[in-house]
């Protein structure tokens, strides 16, 4: 007995396979309004950049942004903060995949997008389950016991094995080929099947309310202040004994490490483009004072992860430790000051949905 379904969509390179990048290629699939493949972006295939020429990366931005997870920032000791655990963002600094999978989040961007769903832990239960929607012509969204990081889109059967169907670019070849993976129950914690479609139980207000939420956690979690004493205290003013002795690979490593968590790349393009995306899939037009608020903050965002530099290296990881810790303190403090007018900007735009 086996049954698949036509799934000819791409997740977006921006991220792994989080929920919110797995999502986002189910709910085109299921709204009927996803790109056809293979398709390139100019003279290049595309890769899922969150542009508006691809629905599946742009309503992944969207629901990335709303959600709260692209306003995050991570501390610069690399510790996860409360609200990335909230969130279920364990991404890191060279592994920017995080599996967002709490109740947290995938419940919301469920109520945010407008369907009913089912959230199944019982094993026994996964193989009927799949199979009842896999016939109805429903992917199922799964949680991964083998991948901390990543959930997979279930888009068939074949006896006991499910089927995962998708497309994958590889940058560097420029290829854009269709893939296929096979899961047991054994390899998933959880499967979530996906019932009606209804009225959204969360709006754009409470998306803005969770950016907000997100913005604020950066300076209740103190990542600012305590990356500016650890920046000082490693390289400015070294009184830290440990750190004293770390030879010179080590010493660029950390810089390395310091500056990626400082340009927070992809979550500053994603966020972006989330906003850029909004006025083209959402009907905003009831809110008149919005775009122009849409675009101010924008332009806060945009040029974040170039405030001082776009690459590790043009940050400085090559200069005398001090002067590496007095450029990095510097782009830190314009940060912050960034992320104060970007939460003065959602409190704004939350009055104006709030009417």
């Amino acid at each position: 007995m086996k049954n698949s379904l036509e799934f000819n969509i791409q997740f977006s390179n921006l991220m792994g396979r989080s929920f919110p990048n797995c999502f986002a290629g189910v709910y085109v699939y299921l709204e009927n309004i996803f790109a056809e493949l293979p398709k390139k972006c100019g003279k290049k295939m595309c890769f899922g950049c969150a542009c508006p020429r691809d629905p599946q990366s742009a309503y992944f931005a969207i629901f990335d942004t709303m959600c709260g997870k692209s306003s995050l920032y991570w501390r610069f000791d690399g510790v996860m903060t409360d609200m990335a655990a909230l969130i279920g963002d364990n991404s890191s600094v060279g592994n920017w995949s995080g599996k967002c999978g709490t109740d947290y989040t995938v419940d919301f961007i469920f109520g945010f997008a407008g369907y009913e769903y089912q959230k199944i832990t019982d094993a026994t239960m996964f193989k009927k389950e799949v199979i009842t929607a896999i016939d109805s012509g429903k992917p199922v969204l799964a949680d991964l016991a083998t991948n901390d990081k990543s959930f997979s889109v279930i888009t068939g059967y074949d006896g006991d094995t499910f089927i995962s169907h998708y497309y994958h670019t590889d940058q560097g070849k420029d290829t854009q080929e269709k893939l296929m993976d096979t899961l047991s129950c054994n390899e998933i914690n959880t499967i979530y099947t996906i019932d009606n479609k209804v009225t959204p139980r969360y709006t754009l207000k409470d998306g803005f309310e969770r950016i907000k939420q997100a913005i604020e956690s950066t300076f209740n979690e103190k990542i600012w202040d305590d990356g500016i004493n650890q920046v000082n205290t490693i390289f400015v003013n070294p009184t830290d004994e440990n750190f004293g002795k770390m030879n010179a690979d080590d010493l660029d490593t950390l810089k390395k490490r310091i500056t990626e968590t400082l340009t927070n790349q992809f979550h500053c393009h994603i966020f972006s483009s989330a906003l850029k995306n909004l006025p083209k899939f959402y009907d905003i037009e009831q809110y008149p004072e919005l775009p122009k608020l849409l675009e101010k903050l924008h332009e806060c965002i945009a040029p974040l992860s170039k405030y001082a530099f776009n690459r590790s290296d043009e940050l400085g990881v090559g200069l005398p430790p001090a002067d590496f810790g007095k450029k990095t303190v510097s782009a830190i403090e314009n940060i912050k000051k960034t992320h104060l007018k970007m939460l003065e900007i959602a409190e704004q735009a939350i009055k104006i949905l709030s009417k």
